[in-house]
């Protein structure tokens, strides 16, 4: 089985790696909490009700509560996604019988109805069926009727239509997200015949051909690796092998919305061991397509033949760079961060470096290449291809897209002047505050963004040059802290800029911005000197920004 080396697993604290010793695969049960219960008795009432009004019905009303719930149960974990499945109607017919049912009862369920919002379908965001959504108990609940699902070649969106419990179950990502709860029978429904089986052992398993699986909906493919990092589970070899074919990769570009793929990546960076996804992307050589830098073809088409790094840019993707760096950064990245406990602290407290150091340490092979961000505009319209993947092609946030950028982009720099501070040179404490300034307090992502270039440039077995990068890296880290540079982009300068053109007797201009710049060098390199002895400084060097 393709199961990723647990090492990979790193964070300040050790990861609770996924177990089923508790699982029982030939009774299980699921206990639910007390306000679990209040909203399963109120459901079975309800459904009592309405099946003795309808006698007459084909088939009685059965709800089931579906997906990652049931899952997450059998596995001992909480759970807030609760989504009732329905046979019989639509989910919003359902809520609103329910709504009126508690309306007249509310007093023996002690609990109030709650207004009914129906989210429409929206293809797009992977929305095929309208579903209602209202509150019980205070939980949020979801209800929408089974459905079978039809894909087309062109398209990852599908002909939807109301199915049985069997076509609902198999149209699911993985066999172990597609088992039900009985709400009525108060059992585990498995229609697949193989999600407990597979949930008891740590498969991830299409229900139907994971090829036919992946090609009607590629996002499949993202889905399956995020349960692969989050529960450390291995994706069966038949279906990681259809990962990796070409016909996938392709649909998966055509097929699939930028937004999608940002929600699951955003959950896998963010998650506790977001390696692994990276290494079963790596495998399946999905990074041409993950991290891909828009979402425009328009901009794509217009780039092809405008854009001068373009050819750079797809040699990374087309040859293999991008994939061969990603390999390398995976297998050496225990070593790397075993020698660094002051970043797997910062990663185990902040999802947020964790994602942007991640993703530094992913891009850092499109350092310094751009793409014209915007065909329209003629002038200054480029834009760091590193920031365009971030932000166009992940969907993540600006915020987040520009401190990538800026990291990537400064690798090179960072090392620089690492050398000259390693070397003893006539560095002055000015010109690192003012290069740390630039970062505007995201220094740390590209310290050991720059870090992790420089080793992985070294070979494993150059062991006393590696022992000298970590040093020369450590020991400057540890000078921006004894100095209280950490946070220097917040120092100001020690004369407001009014004052500072009164006492200069000046009127504030276009000079005010370079003079306060120069304050806070000099301020730098003169931690101790006051008010007065900056103003003679400035009054000194004043002529050369006039």
């Amino acid at each position: 089985m393709l199961r990723p080396t647990v090492s990979l697993l790193m964070k300040s604290v050790p990861q609770k790696t996924m177990t089923n010793s508790n699982f029982a695969l030939n009774a299980p049960k699921i206990t639910l909490t007390k306000v679990e219960q209040h909203i399963c008795n109120l459901l079975n009432d309800y459904t009592d009700l309405y099946n003795q009004e309808h006698h007459n019905n084909p088939e009685p009303l059965i709800l089931r509560i579906t997906g990652g719930w049931v899952r997450d149960k059998l596995l001992g974990q909480g759970s807030h996604d609760l989504d009732i499945a329905i046979n019989v109607m639509s989910g919003e017919q359902f809520a609103t019988g329910l709504n009126e049912y508690l309306q007249q009862h509310y007093v023996k369920y002690g609990a109030k109805p709650h207004n009914i919002h129906k989210i429409d379908k929206n293809p797009e965001k992977s929305k095929h069926l309208e579903t209602a959504t209202t509150k019980l108990f205070g939980v949020e609940v979801d209800f929408v009727n089974l459905r079978s699902e039809k894909y087309t070649e062109l398209s990852r969106i599908p002909k939807v239509c109301f199915g049985t419990p069997e076509e609902d179950a198999l149209r699911r990502d993985a066999t172990l997200n597609a088992l039900f709860y009985n709400i009525h029978k108060g059992e585990v429904e498995d229609f697949t015949k193989r999600g407990l089986q597979d949930l008891k052992n740590g498969i991830l398993r299409t229900p139907l051909p994971a090829k036919q699986t992946f090609l009607d909906d590629p996002l499949r493919v993202l889905r399956l690796i995020r349960f692969a990092s989050r529960f450390n589970f291995s994706i069966d070899p038949e279906v990681m092998a259809e990962m990796d074919d070409p016909q996938i990769n392709n649909a998966f570009n055509s097929k699939i919305s930028r937004e999608r793929v940002g929600v699951e990546m955003e959950k896998i960076l963010a998650g506790p061991t977001p390696l692994l996804a990276l290494q079963l992307i790596q495998k399946a050589h999905l990074d041409n397509v993950i991290f891909f830098w828009h979402n425009d073809e328009s901009v794509v088409h217009f780039n092809e033949k405008n854009c001068h790094d373009m050819d750079r840019i797809n040699h990374i993707y087309n040859d293999k760079i991008l994939n061969s760096h990603l390999k390398s950064f995976i297998e050496l990245y225990p070593m790397f961060v075993e020698k660094l406990p002051v970043l797997r602290e910062k990663i185990g407290c902040s999802p947020t470096f964790q994602q942007n150091f991640i993703l530094s340490a992913t891009l850092s092979p499109m350092a310094n290449l751009q793409i014209i961000g915007n065909p329209k505009k003629k002038v200054n319209n480029l834009v760091s291809v590193t920031e365009s993947i971030v932000k166009e092609g992940l969907k993540l946030s600006k915020n987040d897209a520009v401190v990538i950028a800026k990291t990537v982009d400064s690798i090179s720099s960072y090392e620089d002047i690492l050398t000259r501070f390693a070397g003893c040179s006539q560095l002055k404490k000015s010109e690192i505050g003012v290069f740390l300034r630039e970062f505007n307090g995201e220094w740390e992502t590209a310290h050991f963004t720059s870090l992790l270039d420089e080793f992985l440039k070294t070979s494993k077995f150059e062991t006393d040059k590696i022992e000298s990068l970590f040093q020369n890296y450590n020991e400057f880290y540890s000078y921006i802290y004894d100095n209280n540079m950490n946070n220097c982009h917040e120092l100001k300068p020690i004369v407001d800029g009014k004052q500072m053109a009164k006492l200069l007797e000046m009127k504030p201009g276009p000079w005010l911005g370079k003079i306060n710049n120069e304050a806070i060098r000099w301020q730098f390199d003169n931690p101790c000197g006051t008010d007065t002895d900056l103003i003679t400084h400035l009054r000194a060097v004043l002529p050369k920004y006039l």
